[in-house]
């Protein structure tokens, strides 16, 4: 094994550029950049809310960026949620606006 090959095996993984928090309202604010690298986090999140709350509120108000495999995500859980409980999106920052228009995802999530 070289000093290169130590060197790799030796670093910590990339810091995480996105978190959720939750409101005085009860929303769990997104923020940060979501990509399919959150999406375990996120998916388990999720899932542990809609079981306690039955109903899910997300903002995007403080979320800077979401690649398609998350946005596809987040349009598949808010769809199998269905409409008894329901995954809510409210608060869109200008670049998620922005991002849902161009992808065409946001008749699916708004």
């Amino acid at each position: 094994m070289g000093k290169e090959d130590q060197m790799e095996d030796n670093q910590a993984p990339a810091p995480r550029n996105f978190s959720v928090s939750q409101d005085m309202d009860g929303v769990y604010v997104l923020k940060g950049e979501l990509t399919i690298h959150d999406l375990e986090y996120l998916k388990e999140f999720l899932e542990s809310s809609a079981i306690r709350s039955g109903k899910v509120a997300l903002s995007f108000s403080e979320l800077v960026f979401a690649d398609t495999a998350s946005l596809q995500f987040l349009a598949s859980f808010k769809r199998g949620m269905g409409i008894a409980h329901g995954l809510v999106i409210e608060g869109l920052s200008p670049e998620m606006e922005k991002i849902l228009r161009i992808s065409g995802l946001a008749a699916h999530l708004l």
